[in-house]
């Protein structure tokens, strides 16, 4: 079939527009390394989102698991209830160490950590293939074709994506973001949505299953300066004017009978699976 757009080639341009994006890609164990602490409090109370994402994947019992982008756990730890085996690769060693300290905590033990890039990792030497593969919200790859065919030809069943659809932040969140950091360097953050990996897929000759749904995420507080703090070590470490992040969560926060104050946000997700028809 002719191809109007070269989908992984626009991705690259895009990715390539950021300087944030491209120096985060070149060494992502330093950006999160330092970041493992925040993210850990930030995805704490995000039972609801994690819940939806586990009722897509199909992990049958038996099974080993490779979750590429692993970070803390999120889904690597609940997966290892079903899963035979699962192996968490993530270059952040900081992120794994967390992942580590969650699995000890429910005391499982069927897994495996691997410190590297996905783009570095050699299927077969660093990693086995696996019956299944997921990538959550880790996508952020300058040739994200070439990504995308090695989940491919790591998993022996099936692999699942996760990603984010339409505007990388609801309208709430990029007004916080233009208020941190300035209208040009808002719209360099973040990465396309859902439709680059689908169309990239489908120019391999991979044609995904897609289901989009609205995923719930929580945060809890003990208060509103706890929430600017945290939001502050996340995404803007070193940050010493917080009155733009105050003013976004006196707004947004809502405060529960028990003193606390949570954080909702409902944001159009895309799960993108496939089944290995050589599997």
């Amino acid at each position: 079939m002719h191809r109007i757009i070269d989908w992984n080639e626009l991705w690259k341009a895009i990715y390539a527009s950021s300087p944030e994006r491209v120096e985060k890609g070149h060494d992502p164990a330093a950006h999160w390394n330092k970041r493992a602490a925040a993210y850990r409090r930030a995805t704490r109370d995000e039972k609801r989102a994690t819940e939806q994402e586990l009722a897509i994947l199909d992990v049958r019992p038996g099974e080993t698991v490779l979750d590429v982008g692993a970070g803390t756990g999120r889904l690597a730890v609940p997966i290892a209830r079903t899963a035979a085996h699962v192996t968490a690769l993530d270059p952040s060693e900081g992120m794994l160490a967390v992942l580590r300290e969650q699995m000890a905590a429910t005391g499982r033990t069927n897994y495996s950590t691997v410190t590297m890039r996905w783009e570095d990792t050699v299927i077969g030497r660093d990693v086995e293939p696996h019956d299944v593969v997921v990538a959550a919200f880790s996508l952020g790859f300058y040739d994200l074709a070439a990504a995308l065919e090695k989940l491919d030809a790591a998993a022996r069943r099936a692999v699942y994506l996760f990603w984010h659809v339409g505007e990388w932040r609801d309208p709430d969140e990029m007004a916080l973001y233009r208020a941190v950091f300035g209208e040009e360097a808002t719209m360099r953050k973040g990465y396309p949505d859902y439709i680059y990996p689908v169309n990239i897929l489908h120019d391999a000759g991979i044609y995904p299953n897609v289901r989009i749904y609205h995923a719930a995420w929580d945060a809890v507080y003990d208060s509103v300066e706890e929430a600017a703090r945290a939001w502050a070590a996340m995404h803007n470490p070193g940050m010493e004017d917080l009155s733009p992040v105050r003013d976004y969560f006196a707004r947004v926060l809502r405060a529960t009978g028990s003193g606390k104050y949570v954080e909702t946000t409902v944001r159009p997700t895309a799960a993108v699976w496939w089944e290995k028809t050589d599997g």
